[in-house]
C-alpha cells in the first residue's frame, strides 16, 4: 500500500510571513495551510468534514520553533514505518493513504500533557495528525497514532463498507473500535504507555463497568462524549471509555488466544461473552 506523508512546515512558514505582514490569521490559515491539502485528505469522505479543521495558531514565535523541528523530521523513515504497519494489518482495498502532519498549538496543554503532543483523526481513509514537536518523544507517538487511526480505517472498511448494515449503532461498537485500535497500536509499540488507557486501576475499571457501562453497552442512545471522554459532573473519569474498551478487548484476546489482527472481523457483541473487568 502506498503511503504519502505530507509535512506542512513550508505552508506554515508562508502563513507566518503573511500574518507578520498584517494579514488576517484566520484567512491566511485557511488559504496557506488548510486549502492546499484539505480536499485531498477528504477525498474518500461521504460528507463534509470541515468541522474537523484545526483553528489558526496565532503564537507565531512558538510556531516558528515548531516549524524548524518539523522540517527536521525524517519523512522517508516515517513512510517506511507506516508501510510496515499496513503490512501487518492489511486493508480491504489498495487505495493509497495520505498522512498530513500539521502543528498542534503549544497552548493545548491537554494534548501536550495527556496525549504526548500528538493527536490524530481518520478522514475515512486518509489521516490527519497534529503534532507538537516541542513535546519530548513526540516522534514515537506519531507512529502510535498512525497505527491507531489506520486501524480505524481498516475496521471501518470492513464493518461499514463491506458489511454495511450488520452493526446496530450500539455503544459496544464505540468501545470495541477504540479498544481494538489501541490494542493494535500497543502490540506494535509495547514500550509506550498511553495515559488514556492506564490512568485507571483495574479496580476502578471494574467499578465503572459494574456501576455504569454494562447497563449501556447494548444501548443505541448513549451520551457518547461523556462515556468515552469522561464527564466530571457525572463522575465519569477522563477517557474512561477508552480504558474500558481496551480492557474489554484485552480480556477477549487473553481468553481466546487470538491476535488483535484476527479479531477485527469479530462482531463487537461477541467480545462481551468473555468480559469480566
Amino acid at each position: 500500500m502506498k503511503i504519502n506523508v505530507i509535512n506542512t512546515y513550508k505552508e506554515i512558514r508562508k502563513y507566518i510571513e503573511r500574518v507578520q505582514n498584517g494579514e488576517s490569521p484566520i484567512l491566511c490559515w485557511e488559504k496557506e495551510v488548510m486549502s492546499p491539502y484539505w480536499d485531498q485528505l477528504c477525498c474518500y469522505a461521504p460528507f463534509d468534514l470541515s468541522e474537523r479543521k484545526p483553528s489558526a495558531i496565532t503564537d507565531l514565535v512558538t510556531l516558528k520553533k515548531q516549524c524548524n523541528l518539523l522540517e527536521a523530521l525524517d519523512i522517508i523513515s516515517l513512510e517506511k514505518e507506516f508501510e510496515r504497519v499496513t503490512g501487518i494489518l492489511a486493508n480491504y482495498d489498495d487505495d493509497p493513504i495520505t498522512v498530513a502532519l500539521f502543528p498542534s498549538a503549544d497552548s493545548n496543554t491537554n494534548v501536550n500533557d495527556k496525549q504526548n503532543g500528538v493527536v490524530g483523526t481518520s478522514l475515512f481513509g486518509n489521516l490527519f495528525i497534529q503534532v507538537n514537536p516541542l513535546v519530548s518523544g513526540y516522534e514515537n507517538w506519531i507512529k502510535y497514532v498512525f497505527a491507531h487511526e489506520y486501524h480505524h480505517t481498516v475496521w471501518g472498511n470492513y464493518w461499514f463498507m463491506m458489511h454495511g448494515g450488520e452493526l446496530e449503532n450500539k455503544f459496544i461498537e464505540s468501545l470495541v473500535i477504540d479498544g481494538e485500535a489501541d490494542s493494535f497500536a500497543l502490540s506494535l509499540y509495547p514500550a509506550l504507555r498511553p495515559q488514556w488507557l492506564f490512568h485507571l486501576s483495574e479496580e476502578e475499571i471494574h467499578r465503572l463497568w459494574e456501576e455504569r457501562y454494562h447497563e449501556i453497552v447494548n444501548s443505541m442512545d448513549v451520551d457518547y462524549v461523556s462515556y468515552m471522554f469522561g464527564n466530571e459532573e457525572q463522575n465519569i473519569p477522563w477517557c474512561a471509555g477508552y480504558a474500558v474498551g481496551y480492557q474489554l478487548v484485552q480480556n477477549y484476546l487473553a481468553m481466546t488466544g487470538k491476535t488483535i489482527v484476527e479479531i477485527l472481523e469479530t462482531k463487537p457483541e461477541v467480545l462481551l461473552e468473555t468480559f469480566h473487568a
